[in-house]
């Protein structure tokens, strides 16, 4: 459930999507805001966390952040455990605050609540733990319940009255339209100083635009195919082939599935020709029968290597149709850096030497990425679309649920 109803109507929020954003540009950073909006949600909370950076929520539902509000109720402590049995229910709301950012929270049933705790067992954290109600959770080892290591526990405390029926309401955790937020907190809003700058700016961007568009429609006129046995085919054949577009897409779906293992973390992904994605893992603490369980429910081969676990799953894709038509490179390569231009600052492109192919030239490209959400990371591969592109390989590594990399990709043309 999205959200929990308290019985004088406030809603609380369990978001879809929880980030941390570096502060940047602030037309940058409203991009990045906007295309996460648009696949999680477009109600946001957002909260500087510190001088380079924010914290965001997305929901699709208005009302007010449940695990922030809770974590602020109890003077916000660097590591939070809170449970509270549900009246007449079989279920309690939970809520995990690590490192002073909100880990979990939302409302479980009860027998299940010890799983969500498992993985903190192996790990050192001092939390302050606030319990009400008839939960699963012990200060000391107890039959039926779960109990954490003396040295993880900074205070515990058992409530004479639960918190939530009480729970007050802070704005700063309440969650607006995506608008509303960043108009309120300027983030891509024009100063009135600068406006006559940005019109000029704009009028030369226009001019820009005008000469390069009709540059393009003068040197990106295609050669079409016309011949009945195309000398052509070669090329044909090999661009009837997936949609790189379409791949980067299905690779961040899988990249997003194996960040739901519980007690797991993915460090690494790599894609390869064989349209196969292998991501390696490693344990927060959990057991290997969690992560082999979830790999059975969810259709995943692991490998077991020297190294440690690995996540492998073939990508079926279908190929497009064959083009009918052959650009020049230049062009294609022109028409990529612009396109990239609007997701990545700068050129992030590296362009290796033109392979000659008889008919037509190959050569490869590699887009360099770093720090990007799996959004963002989509976002690249969407500029791929239409251009005689073939993907082929990926290299990625995570860092703090964030993605850096290169996509290796060979173009074609004449």
């Amino acid at each position: 459930m999205p959200y929990i109803t308290r019985e004088d109507g406030e809603r609380f929020i369990i978001p879809s999507y929880r980030d941390v954003l570096s502060i940047k540009k602030t037309s940058l950073l409203k991009r990045e805001i906007l295309l996460l909006a648009s696949s999680y949600g477009e109600y946001i909370a957002l909260q500087k966390k510190n001088a380079d950076q924010y914290e965001i929520a997305f929901s699709p539902d208005s009302g007010a952040l449940l695990g922030e509000t809770v974590w602020h109720y109890f003077k916000r402590p660097q590591d939070l455990i809170y449970c509270e049995a549900i009246p007449n229910t079989s279920e309690a709301i939970l809520v995990i605050v690590k490192s002073g950012g909100v880990y979990l929270d939302g409302s479980f049933p009860i027998d299940s609540i010890p799983e969500e705790l498992v993985i903190f067992q192996t790990q050192h954290n001092q939390f302050d733990i606030y319990l009400y109600g008839d939960v699963p959770i012990s200060q000391v080892p107890a039959e039926g319940k779960f109990s954490f290591d003396a040295r993880s526990i900074k205070s515990f405390s058992i409530l004479d009255k639960p918190v939530f029926p009480t729970l007050p309401i802070v704005k700063a955790f309440q969650l607006q339209l995506v608008d509303v937020v960043l108009k309120a907190q300027g983030i891509g809003v024009l100063p009135v100083k600068q406006i006559s700058v940005i019109i000029l700016i704009i009028s030369l961007l226009w001019m820009g635009w005008t000469y390069i568009s009709t540059h393009k429609k003068q040197i990106m006129i295609p050669q079409v195919f016309v011949n009945v046995v195309s000398p052509y085919q070669v090329y044909m054949n090999k661009l009837a082939s997936p949609n790189p577009a379409t791949e980067i897409h299905q690779i961040v779906n899988d990249i997003a599935l194996s960040f739901t293992v519980p007690g797991w973390h993915p460090d690494a992904f790599t894609y390869t020709s064989d349209k196969v994605i292998k991501a390696s893992v490693k344990s927060l603490g959990a057991r290997t029968n969690v992560l082999y369980n979830w790999a059975k429910q969810n259709n995943i081969k692991i490998e077991l290597h020297s190294d440690g676990f690995y996540l492998t799953a073939a990508l079926v894709v279908k190929d497009r149709l064959a083009p009918t038509a052959i650009y020049k490179l230049d062009d294609v390569i022109a028409n990529l850096i612009d396109r990239l231009s609007y997701i990545i600052p700068g050129n992030p492109l590296v362009i290796g030497a033109y392979i000659d192919k008889g008919k037509y030239f190959e050569t490869q490209l590699t887009i360099s990425f770093d720090n990007l959400s799996p959004t963002m990371l989509n976002a690249i591969g969407q500029q791929l679309k239409t251009l005689p592109l073939i993907l082929s390989s990926m290299n990625i590594t995570v860092t703090n649920g964030n993605l850096s990399g290169s996509i290796v990709l060979i173009a074609l043309g004449n």
